[in-house]
């Protein structure tokens, strides 16, 4: 019985060696980035070369306003991976105003996403007037209503 799903040996050490990067830059916690993102679910914490862009943590700790992220600003460079830990106790659905989607982050976990530009500002869809920034000097304004019922950042 086979139980590799990939075609030959090298294609699944390929995939292996690409989990490990992502991870790896996952468990760094210092730096990161901003910009258009992509998503990734690491397993395994490892270690990366000195080329890699740093790593950032940014803590959802809120559902109001730009002191719903800490830190915001949040300060990361291209290519970085952002971790969105979520310590409270609600979904949170993370968007950069530009409209590409961070995704959602569950209660209790971690998101990570890859900075793939020079930064922009965020919020949160569940919760409005959740912003914040991403290498800008202060956080973005609070978002106000809209005559259409939602809300313009």
């Amino acid at each position: 019985m086979k139980l590799n799903p990939f075609k030959d040996e090298q294609t699944a050490l390929a995939v292996i060696a690409i989990i490990l990067a992502v991870v790896a830059l996952w468990a760094i916690s210092c730096g990161g980035g901003g910009g258009s993102y992509s998503t990734s679910t690491p397993t395994t914490p490892t270690s990366t070369t000195s080329s890699t862009p740093a790593a950032v943590t940014v803590n959802i700790v809120g559902t109001t306003g730009s002191a719903a992220f800490s830190p915001n600003p949040v300060q990361a460079a291209s290519g970085a991976t952002i971790a969105w830990k979520n310590t409270t106790g609600v979904v949170h659905h993370i968007v950069m105003d530009n409209g590409t989607v961070i995704g959602d982050v569950n209660p209790g976990a971690t998101l990570n996403s890859t900075l793939n530009g020079s930064g922009g500002n965020f919020h949160c869809t569940n919760h409005p007037t959740m912003v914040g920034s991403i290498n800008g000097a202060s956080a973005p304004p609070t978002p106000t209503p809209n005559s259409s019922g939602g809300y313009d950042y």
